[in-house]
């Protein structure tokens, strides 16, 4: 195959630069790879644009959830399969499609490449991959794109969830899944097209990437202890037991709110309320390795 490889040079704190100079040292590839280290999100939506007309077959995208979260639409538009070495702080996209840290290797190097098909939803006709959120996640994906929480990953992520404990403020909703409706005070609602977010946090354990629909994980109102004392619970999707979790499932959601509330999706800002996220025909081809991994992944 003929890739186009796009290199997100702030990715995980330059680890994108690293991860690319670590596969070029490893040998050669199975396949053509032009790397092109990008200067900004709209320069690779251009180079994905243009890539049809160039012989190019397919993209692969070094970064992290933001990297895959902007290049979204123009792979969309471009109909190109894509591929993803992940080299981000939370990797969840990656994670939530069953890619770990050394499919980078295994793609580029394995010739028996497969493809996975994933749906593509969408916020306000904005496109996103894994979890759109808005309440007490928000604000927390505010703080980690600002860099609030000092880390990288899972460990940047609990600092920032700390800092939004201090602000948290539960609101009121008016929520539609299809044909059910709830009004209430939430604390967080995410609307999940995959199981994780926050570095691997299950906070939608039954999602499915290719099932048509979104899962929706609803917190009522909870206090500060209860939700720090649930947290852990959420890395492996134990929280939704709580008698104050709801889950419900649907192709469209609405939510509506007395003013309006922003929304994060896979960790980027994307809009604010009044909202609709939905499922629809289009879906991503995303580019897996085959058994092959003659290099290991990064230490």
């Amino acid at each position: 195959m003929r890739l186009l490889g796009l290199v997100n040079p702030n990715a995980g704190g330059g680890a994108a630069l690293r991860r690319v100079a670590q596969l070029r040292a490893c040998g050669p590839m199975a396949h053509e790879v032009e790397w092109v280290v990008t200067r900004s999100a709209s320069e690779a939506e251009e180079l994905i644009a243009r890539a049809p007309t160039g012989g190019v077959d397919g993209v692969v995208l070094v970064g992290g959830d933001g990297t895959v979260h902007r290049a979204l639409s123009a792979l969309a538009g471009a109909a190109l399969p894509f591929g993803i070495i992940p080299a981000g702080r939370g990797n969840d996209f990656a994670r939530n499609v069953g890619l770990g840290r050394g499919a980078g290797a295994a793609l580029l190097r394995s010739r028996d490449i497969g493809v996975r098909r994933v749906d593509l939803p969408v916020v306000n006709g904005r496109a996103f991959g894994s979890v759109a959120c808005l309440g007490f996640d928000a604000e927390v994906s505010r703080l980690a794109r600002e860099r609030a929480g000092l880390l990288g990953g899972t460990a940047g992520y609990l600092v920032c969830v700390g800092r939004a404990l201090a602000r948290l403020r539960p609101f009121p909703v008016e929520l539609a899944v299809d044909g059910w409706r709830w009004s209430g005070d939430i604390t967080l609602l995410a609307v999940a097209n995959g199981p994780c977010y926050g570095g691997g946090m299950r906070i939608a354990p039954q999602a499915v990437m290719d099932d048509g629909v979104l899962d929706v994980c609803l917190v009522c109102r909870v206090g500060r202890p209860t939700l720090l004392w649930q947290l852990p619970k959420v890395f492996r999707g134990e929280h939704a037991g709580h008698p104050r979790v709801i889950l419900r499932r649907g192709p469209t959601v609405t939510i509506e709110t007395e003013s309006a509330r922003e929304i994060y999706a896979d960790g980027e800002p994307a809009g604010s309320t009044p909202a609709v996220c939905s499922i629809g025909a289009t879906q991503l081809r995303v580019l897996v390795p085959g058994k092959e991994n003659p290099c290991p992944p990064p230490g």
